[in-house]
């Protein structure tokens, strides 16, 4: 098992970069890695001076040695996304939920879609497999109260410190019911597309 963290690199800048090296510093804590902050800014410092321009995907990989693998590659331009429902089984390990690793078997799905939107088994709304959600209604933008059921997003956490983003809970069938009506919209929000659109198939 591993950590890693998915960044984007705008123009030799790592937005919300704060937020990044904290979620992999505490959950480097939780798990016993080792988290070697100093060499972890110098491979940050390294790739955003090499890609300077243009906009990239910044995946930064850390095993329990604390050795660091970086993996860069272009920015794939895609501003909506369409998604499905999926459960989220009891039996997952909760050190999967709620810190980012490489063991992602539970966040697997056939891709008839492009995303799935997970839910609790009592029917709980969650997050996407690659993001947290936003549910716009009546112009104010909601996201699910965190009850260590989902990871919690770095793009998440600093639209709620900005106050752009309040913790309210939906249910599955009250979620279809007002999309059906057109009462919501849905947003796919995370640190790499930002804010993206969702259609929800249903």
């Amino acid at each position: 098992m591993q950590l890693f963290e998915t960044m984007k690199i705008d123009n030799g800048h790592i937005p919300r970069l704060t937020y990044h090296t904290n979620r992999i510093k505490c959950s480097s804590e939780r798990l016993n890695f080792k988290f070697d902050e100093h060499a972890w800014r110098n491979e940050l410092n390294d790739v955003t001076t090499k890609y300077h321009s243009g906009q990239y995907r910044l995946k930064i990989v850390l095993n329990a040695e604390s050795k660091f693998e970086t993996i860069v590659s272009p920015l794939p331009e895609k501003s909506s996304f369409t998604a499905k429902f999926q459960v989220l089984p009891k039996v997952v390990n909760p050190t999967f939920i709620k810190n980012k690793t490489t063991e992602r078997k539970h966040l697997a799905h056939n891709h008839e879609t492009d995303l799935i939107l997970l839910t609790s088994e009592d029917g709980k709304v969650l997050e996407f497999d690659i993001g947290n959600i936003v549910i716009e209604e009546d112009g104010k933008w909601y996201t699910p109260s965190y009850k260590d059921d989902f990871l919690k997003g770095c793009m998440r956490d600093y639209l709620i410190d900005s106050d752009k983003l309040v913790e309210k809970d939906f249910n599955k069938n009250e979620l279809i019911y007002k999309y059906h009506n057109n009462e919501i919209r849905l947003f796919l929000i995370n640190s790499l597309r930002e804010v993206a659109d969702v259609h929800l198939c249903l």
